[in-house]
């Protein structure tokens, strides 16, 4: 089985990755796509805290159902058309590390991501998030502009 991982934000870069990954996959054989969706931890924003707990579980709930959404309707969108098996994956983190630690452990063969997502803003203070996959990340990566 030849393992791809995907990480999409429903960015136009997001969408060219998949595109070269469902090309990539159509040369192996058993190839598997797994599309990673990473929502940010409420633990990484301390104002909801303030507001209180019960906004925490709302936000998880929110960021949970439209992980899903994207996901599931990618996955229903790509899967006609090509003969990879697909898996979905919605983690909760700093996105790079959430990456490069899932394509560790399940010994991903390579991981196929947009050059920039949605969080522009983030991008400025954290750096880039495919910059950082680059970086940890123990198997090839390539970053599709």
């Amino acid at each position: 089985m030849y393992k791809i991982l995907v990480p999409v934000d429903g960015s136009e870069p997001a969408s060219r990755a998949l595109k070269e990954a469902l090309a990539l996959a159509e040369g192996k054989k058993d190839p598997e796509i797994t599309l990673m969706y990473v929502s940010p931890s409420p633990v990484y924003f301390p104002y909801y805290s303030m507001v209180g707990p019960s906004l925490d579980a709302d936000a998880k709930e929110v960021e949970e159902k439209q992980g899903n959404e994207m996901l599931d309707s990618l996955i229903q969108k790509e899967s006609k058309n090509s003969k990879a098996k697909f898996v979905k994956k919605h983690l909760y983190g700093i996105a790079a590390q959430e990456i490069t630690d899932y394509a560790n452990d399940t010994k991903t063969d390579m991981i196929v991501m947009g050059n920039r997502g949605l969080g522009a803003f983030g991008q400025a203070i954290l750096g880039s998030v495919s910059n950082k996959v680059l970086h940890l990340a123990n198997c090839p990566v390539m970053i599709v502009k």
